[in-house]
């Protein structure tokens, strides 16, 4: 009994000189330092960082029936994209051929497939990124522009490939495999919302033929810390002793010999890192795509939810969204999460926010309605915007603070109307007049 009331002391004695002599190793090595850090930082990029197929994967998927009538299928309680897209791994003997360009006829034809289900990206994508989602089996095809995927689900020995920009329809020959699995997919239980693809000031756009309800949802988020960015695309380069730090108002500048850039903006919440290097000057979708995606992987923000939204050719801007349910979320001022930007061959740009969704919370708010899409454009145009200003609309979740505390947002549902390039909210649109 006497002896037991020194255990405690004598442990604590030894705790104290074990950290003691493992902190004088650290001081004396700091290579074991650094090397634990870029471990824990590895670690790190593995947990978060999402192969390209993931990120790169179409956003929306239509199934058309026997009759002709289509539906999107909304994410609800399974992934309706992913779940289609498991089933284009296995194809053999691939070749393509082109069966028309400039033709909305051709177009619409294979667009409205009778027993099909077609999987469609925001913007087109290269064949090189479609390559990606069919674990490669596309790899020796022609490297042309994609927007849309027609998979039949009575033919297993083609599929179809659409471009909205040009109207080009290629035909691509597999070898005959099960169409079980894709006819499963359309077994489970989501949730089918009337459509039909129609042209928008000459463009293809899906419309949604009905109001249709959408549940809001509250989010906990994610605050990352400007430490960690500045650790991740900063810190972690060869000439750290040059780093310099700016404060003016809410803007701190990081900056690193004029090569590199990180500006946070503790207003908005968003970050921006400038990299003046000498670059490839990326021109080609492939190119800008692949550039873009490894500027996220430097980033090291979790992409759970994120995947790519558009690209802009004009600007050479890659926009990067969360989903939620299989639609996008907006910003106040129509941004995303993450967008990436070629200026020119010694400058780029990536801008993110600092906050994102994590963990969704549960709420007692109702169901909200929106108007067909028809109805939208009938209703925008009433309040004085003109049509052919309209370049795409989009059922999306709005961006909001909630007042109880800066953990938490609120997503709600809202048509968002890229008007004039910009996106911005129907809800606003209306309200402005």
């Amino acid at each position: 009994m006497r002896f037991s009331k020194y255990i405690i002391p004598i442990a604590l004695t030894i705790a104290v000189i074990v950290s003691l002599t493992l902190s004088v190793v650290i001081w004396t090595n700091p290579a074991n330092y650094k090397n634990r850090q870029n471990s824990t930082q590895t670690t790190q990029t593995q947990a978060v960082t999402k192969p390209k197929r993931y990120v790169y994967s179409p956003t929306q998927a239509i199934h058309t029936d026997e009759s002709g009538n289509q539906v999107i299928l909304v994410n609800r309680l399974a992934n309706s994209v992913a779940e289609v897209q498991k089933t284009m791994h296995g194809y053999q003997n691939v070749s393509l051929k082109t069966l028309s360009t400039k033709s909305e006829d051709k177009y619409f034809q294979i667009a409205n497939r009778p027993n099909s289900i077609m999987l469609s990206y925001g913007s087109p994508v290269s064949m090189k990124i479609v390559n990606e989602i069919t674990n490669k089996k596309f790899k020796k095809l022609p490297n042309h522009s994609v927007t849309r995927i027609v998979l039949p689900t009575d033919d297993s020995s083609k599929l179809y490939l659409l471009n909205d920009q040009n109207f080009a329809v290629y035909q691509v020959n597999v070898k005959k495999h099960s169409l079980k699995a894709l006819n499963d997919v359309l077994k489970m239980n989501f949730r089918r919302v009337p459509a039909s693809i129609q042209l928008l000031n000459g463009r293809p756009m899906v419309y949604v033929r009905n109001q249709l309800q959408l549940q809001p949802y509250k989010y906990l988020i994610d605050r990352q810390s400007e430490d960690y960015y500045v650790s991740r695309l900063l810190n972690n380069r060869e000439s750290q002793s040059s780093t310099t730090v700016k404060r003016r108002k809410n803007l701190v500048t990081y900056s690193e010999q004029n090569n590199l850039q990180l500006a946070f903006d503790s207003k908005t919440r968003m970050g921006t890192f400038s990299d003046f290097r000498t670059n490839k000057d990326q021109r080609n979708v492939t190119s800008v795509l692949n550039d873009s995606y490894n500027q996220l992987v430097d980033l090291g923000l979790s992409l759970d939810s994120v995947r790519f939204f558009n690209y802009d050719t004009s600007t050479r801007t890659v926009m990067y969204r969360t989903f939620v349910e299989g639609f996008p979320i907006f910003r106040q001022n129509g941004f995303g999460t993450i967008s990436s930007q070629i200026l020119n061959s010694s400058a780029k740009r990536l801008k993110f926010t600092l906050d994102n969704p994590e963990v969704p919370i549960p709420t007692d708010q109702s169901y909200r309605t929106l108007p067909a899409t028809e109805t939208v454009i009938r209703r925008l145009v009433a309040h004085g915007y003109q049509q052919k200003a309209i370049k795409q609309l989009q059922l999306g979740y709005g961006w909001r603070r909630d007042k109880s505390s800066q953990l938490l947002i609120n997503l709600i549902p809202d048509w968002y109307v890229n008007y004039q390039g910009h996106w911005r909210s129907y809800s606003s649109m209306i309200n402005q007049y």
